[in-house]
C-alpha cells in the first residue's frame, strides 16, 4: 500500500510538470508514431510543439514562452534547439542517428537510435549460420555504431570488414567490399544511403554477387534486402513516456525495447543463402 501511494504522489506531482514533445518534422512516420504512442501512455496533460516550417526565430520564441521543466525532442533537429536555448531542463530525446555525437546537456536521457549491436549481431548469426564475414560501409557519422559493431563482432566468431566514406564517394567503390565479406549490413548513415541511385546500385551489385543485404528499415525490402532489423518506434514513445514517469532509472540512455524482424526468404533462396530453422519463431515477418 506505501509503495503504491509513493507511485500515485509522483505521477500526480507530474501535474505540476510542462512537459514539451517537439517534433522535428511530422512529415516523417516513424516520429509522428512516437508522439502517438507517447500520447497513449504518458499519464498526465503535456504540450506539443511542430516545428517542421518555422523558422529559428519563431522556435526560440516558443521554447522561452513555453519554458517546459521537461522536453522529449524527437529527431535531432529537435535536440538542437532544446540544447541551445533550455539546456537547462530535462531532456529525453529519440530517433536520432549516433546519439553520442550530441551536444551533452546537465540532465540528457533518451532511447538510442540503434539497438543493441550485440543483439543485431546475435540475430544475424542465428538466422545466417554460415556468415563469417559482414561489409560495413560507413562515414564520420556513424563512427561509433561501427566500433560497437567491431567490438561485439570478435565476441561472437564474426569479422567485420568495413570502407569509410565521404560526401563525395562512388557506390562503386562498394565492389570489392562486396566480394570479400559475405554479406554487406548497411546501417543508417547520411552519406551511405545519401540517395536512391546509390542504394539501387548497391543493391545491384549485392545481387550480382549473390551476396544478401542487411538493413535497418523495412523499406529495403523493396530493394532486395535479404534480412531487416529494425527498431518499433511505437514502443520507443511509450518507452520515453515510462523513463519520464520513473524517478529511478537504472540507465539514462537506453537501447529500443521492441524490435521488428523481417526475413525476406524469397530473395534469399534467389541467392541461396542458407536458413537456420530459428527462422519461423525469430521473425516478425517472413516474405516467403
Amino acid at each position: 500500500m506505501k509503495l503504491l501511494l509513493l507511485i500515485s504522489l509522483f505521477i500526480l506531482s507530474l501535474h505540476g510538470q510542462n512537459v514539451l514533445v517537439i517534433n522535428s518534422n511530422s512529415n516523417i512516420i516513424k516520429y509522428n508514431e512516437a508522439v502517438e504512442e507517447f500520447s497513449k501512455t504518458f499519464p498526465s496533460p503535456f504540450k506539443t510543439l511542430d516545428i517542421t516550417d518555422k523558422s529559428s526565430k519563431e522556435i526560440k520564441k516558443a521554447l522561452y514562452d513555453e519554458y517546459p521543466d521537461v522536453v522529449y525532442a524527437i529527431g535531432a533537429k529537435a535536440y538542437q534547439y532544446a540544447h541551445e536555448y533550455i539546456p537547462e531542463k530535462e531532456i529525453y530525446f529519440s530517433s536520432i542517428i549516433d546519439w553520442k555525437r550530441l551536444p551533452t546537456v546537465p540532465k540528457q536521457y533518451g532511447v538510442s537510435n540503434e539497438l543493441h549491436s550485440g543483439m543485431q549481431l546475435i540475430l544475424i548469426k542465428t538466422l545466417f549460420s554460415d556468415v563469417k564475414t559482414i561489409g560495413v560501409p560507413y562515414s564520420h557519422y556513424t563512427q561509433n555504431t561501427l566500433n560497437d559493431l567491431i567490438k561485439n563482432a570478435k565476441e561472437i566468431g564474426i569479422e567485420i570488414k568495413a570502407i569509410k566514406v565521404d560526401e563525395a564517394f562512388d557506390p562503386h567503390s562498394l565492389n570489392n567490399l562486396l566480394q570479400e565479406c559475405d554479406t554487406m549490413m548497411i546501417i543508417a548513415d547520411p552519406l551511405v544511403v545519401k540517395n536512391n541511385s546509390v542504394i539501387e546500385y548497391v543493391f545491384a551489385s549485392a545481387k550480382i554477387n549473390k551476396k544478401p543485404i542487411i538493413a535497418y528499415h523495412e523499406l529495403f525490402i523493396q530493394y532486395g534486402a535479404a534480412l531487416v532489423i529494425s527498431a518499433d518506434h511505437p514502443t520507443i514513445g511509450r518507452q520515453i513516456a515510462a523513463m519520464i514517469v520513473d524517478p529511478d532509472k537504472t540507465e539514462n540512455i537506453q537501447y529500443p525495447a521492441g524490435t521488428n524482424i523481417i526475413v525476406n526468404k524469397k530473395e534469399a533462396k534467389k541467392i541461396g543463402i542458407k536458413f537456420s530453422p530459428d527462422i519461423l519463431s525469430t521473425a516478425t515477418e517472413i516474405i516467403e
